[in-house]
């Protein structure tokens, strides 16, 4: 295999030359689910029937909080779900009203619609009335019911989390505050507000009654009462008496730093010549146990000398010590707490941009809507402009011959890069193979078949003996200093921290959260000897094991990887056309050939209350040939490009490739392969790997001649509601995302990075090496350069 010793390379768009607008398009068909004559009035009677709880509730509501509006919970037709029909449906429930009343959703189908007052209430009525009007709509809408709030079956005495609607408005939602803390001190209710993230709204309330509880219940702007989740870092150590040699950073030498938010980092000899002079504790020194921090933190600084291999190449770093997490023996902790916790420690020390949290619930995710704790860990990252690497949590259904639970709740944060366990080796009682999913890892789908985890490290493998457990673990350093083994994914994500920790301090650009997750994601390959179809892998591994830094940063000869780092507003598109693809990669038959790795990741927007929606911004990626540019007559209405490709033909969609090689799980190239259907609609991360080669021979012919020229296009897209509100905000809409591609000859001939490198400079493409910490002598046509 030739050295990789090539620096990777950034390159920019062309100012105006790649720069587009989107232009409209569409028509006005009749949906098939559509409704007519008996049956569409049928429905619209069937819909106004519940509306009139709505003038009891307007009649009846106490005059103190007559400014909170009624909500209604609607049903809408699978069928009717896309962005395409939403405005109808919107037009329906606003009456006489502009802005948008649908103000958040319950899951995938189930949307909440405020109603201001009676007058707002009678005007629906009207639109339903007038159903010929309207058919799209009301077709469109299965069931209307007045919205009630969900409640569980809360203990006495417990400790209860309280979320209230938001009704997207701050005056609205600071009077609904105000007048709910009232309304518990008058009832004698502990209560105080929780912050999680801008868009909710959240109360914790302890010791309250059964009485209590049911009278808050009432209270018109009430979403929900659950129990309060509670945070555990179970765990067991099994002793070993293997020595290690002490590290320690060497004078003068500038180390990356890791903020490690756990239970405290021991001061023992292995760590803390590595311990920064400053650390965070929200706990006093008798109520914190540090076991779980040490050994988290020893797996980030001697991950790779305790297990003899090279999985991040970290060569050392710093730590600092942010005690967000008590001694569980002597305190729990609640999930608000927890937040509140992270949220002090992120923002006190704002230098520190790469963050350790393997801490969990065990309370599986939801299928639907992302948990609070995953919004509030979105809402952290983006305000400190960070990333957190988060474990996705553990199971033990295992020991019950049950299958795995999917990834806990707080996993299913979209903006941290989540960290499954596969296994390390294999003993006489373990259940997994090595390379594969330990048994109590958890894995995906995410909700709203979001990809997590994103990677999966090394944690452990586990197995039974009878009925007794098993463990076969990973090496850690205890708080004393002893050497000991333990399993679960809060020791795989420090492998994957370590890495990010290691790019980032290599890598010498400004530093950017997107082009970091996009780099190891890029890198990651699903290991040796796992069969498993490309979808189950996806489910498992999520994108599979990120490679060492310099395997990352750096190329061989015959192969080259090209990073964009970019902004898109909405409206707009970036199409590059010349796509400097290698024009010396055509086989004997005079198709191009070779292997195209493109990794796309972006920083989406988000919007807490809707629910399966919570993701609200998209990036479609296409990749591949036209035939020629060709001019375009912009005296049309809907025509604002002056050119395009002509005859595009996107080499990335799976419906190009033959079967058996989708289906392949033994080749070689089967370790990079992706699933390229896998729904990457509104999910901000996507990646691609295809083989041309391995593309049916019609669509050979069509896409892959030599004589056809190369391009890339990347359009951003938003959901509705992201719309709407922008419109009622004046916000613009725009998503920062980094895209990277790998070209690779697979015969291993042709001098890629030469070649793709002149390419670059022939067509006006400013491009440079990425900046690298050490000077790096590369050799480029015969020259040195620096």
């Amino acid at each position: 295999m030739a050295k990789k010793n090539l620096p990777i390379k950034l390159f920019q768009k062309r100012q105006k030359i790649d720069d587009r607008r989107v232009e409209g398009g569409g028509g006005n068909s009749i949906p098939k689910w559509q409704l007519t004559g008996e049956e569409l009035a049928a429905r619209a009677e069937s819909l106004l029937e519940p509306l009139n709880e709505l003038d009891a509730f307007f009649e009846k509501r106490n005059e103190a909080r007559s400014f909170i509006p009624a909500t209604l919970r609607i049903d809408i037709d699978d069928n009717a779900i896309a962005k395409s029909h939403r405005k109808d449906i919107q037009k329906l429930f606003n009456g006489q009203i502009t802005k948008n009343n649908i103000i958040g959703f319950i899951d995938s189908n189930s949307a909440i619609v405020k109603v201001d007052n009676l007058e707002h209430g009678k005007a629906i009525r009207r639109n339903i009335n007038y159903y010929h009007r309207n058919p799209k709509a009301v077709s469109a809408v299965e069931n209307i019911e007045i919205f009630k709030p969900y409640v569980a079956d809360i203990k006495e005495e417990s400790t209860v989390k309280v979320s209230l609607i938001d009704f997207l408005n701050y005056e609205v939602n600071n009077a609904i505050k105000i007048s709910f803390e009232n309304y518990c001190q008058q009832k004698n209710i502990d209560v105080k507000e929780a912050k999680y993230s801008s868009g909710l709204i959240i109360y914790k309330i302890k010791n309250a009654t059964k009485a209590q509880l049911d009278s808050i219940s009432d209270f018109e702007a009430l979403e929900s009462i659950t129990f309060m989740p509670k945070y555990t870092v179970g765990m067991d150590l099994m002793g070993s008496t293997e020595e290690l040699d002490v590290k320690t950073p060497v004078d003068n030498i500038e180390y990356p730093v890791i903020g490690v938010l756990d239970s405290g980092i021991a001061k023992n000899k292995y760590l803390k010549p590595w311990l920064l002079d400053r650390s965070f504790s929200s706990y006093p020194e008798e109520l914190v146990d540090p076991t779980h921090g040490s050994c988290v933190s020893s797996i980030i600084l001697y991950g790779d000398e305790l297990e003899g291999q090279n999985w991040t190449g970290n060569s050392g770093c710093k730590l600092f010590d942010a005690t967000v997490f008590p001694d569980e023996k002597q305190e729990s902790i609640d999930e608000d707490e927890l937040i509140a916790n992270i949220r002090e420690a992120i923002k006190k020390n704002s230098d520190i941009k790469i963050w350790n949290l393997s801490l969990g619930t065990r309370t599986e995710a939801d299928l639907n809507d992302f948990s609070d704790f995953g919004k509030a860990l979105d809402d952290i990252q983006l305000s400190n402009e960070v990333i957190i690497c988060k474990s996705t949590g553990n199971c033990r259904n295992f020991e019950r011959g049950f299958p795995k639970s999917r990834i806990a709740r707080s996993g299913d944060s979209i903006r941290s890069l989540v960290v499954g366990s596969i296994a390390h080796s294999k003993n006489g009682h373990d259940l997994a193979e090595i390379n594969h999913p330990s048994p109590f890892t958890r894995i995906g789908p995410g909700p709203a078949n979001s990809i997590k985890p994103d990677l999966v490290s090394y944690g452990g493998n586990a197995g039974l003996n009878g009925s007794t457990l098993v463990q076969n673990g990973v090496k850690a350093i205890a708080p004393d200093g002893s050497s000991v083994k333990i399993i679960g994914t809060s020791f795989s994500t420090p492998r994957v921290t370590s890495l990010l920790s290691e790019l980032n301090f290599k890598v010498r650009e400004s530093f950017n959260p997107t082009l970091l997750k996009a780099l190891a994601i890029h890198s990651a390959k699903y290991p040796l000897g796992v069969d498993f179809p490309i979808n189950e892998k996806v489910k498992q591994m999520g994108f599979g094991v990120a490679s060492s830094a310099d395997e990352i940063i750096y190329n061989d000869p015959h192969e080259i990887t090209l990073i964009l780092q970019e902004n898109i507003n909405k409206g707009e598109f970036i199409e590059i056309l010349d796509f400097p693809f290698p024009e010396s990669l055509i086989d004997e038959e005079g198709y191009f050939y070779g292997e195209v790795k493109i990794t796309l990741v972006g920083q989406p927007v988000l919007r807490e209350k809707q629910g399966a929606e919570y993701c609200q911004s998209n990036l479609e990626m296409m990749f591949g040939t036209y035939e020629n540019i060709k001019n375009r007559d912009t005296t049309k209405s809907n025509i604002l490009n002056p050119i395009g490709p002509d005859d595009t033909q996107n080499v990335l969609l799976d419906s190009n490739y033959k079967s058996a090689y989708i289906k392949d799980t033994e080749s070689d190239y089967a370790r990079e392969r992706v699933l390229l259907n896998y729904g990457k609609k509104y999910q901000p991360v996507k990646k691609y790997s295809v083989n041309l080669n391995e593309m049916k021979a019609a669509r050979q012919r069509d896409s892959l001649a030599s004589n056809r020229k190369w391009y890339a296009k990347i359009k951003g897209t938003y959901r509705d509601f992201a719309e709407t509100r922008a419109i009622e905000d004046g916000e613009v809409l725009n998503q920062d995302f980094t895209m990277i591609v790998t070209i690779r000859d697979t015969k291993g001939q042709h001098q890629v990075y030469n070649e793709v490198s002149r390419l670059l400079a022939d067509r006006n493409f400013l491009h440079s090496n990425i900046k690298l910490r050490e000077e790096v002598r590369v050799d480029i046509e015969g020259n040195s350069n620096n």
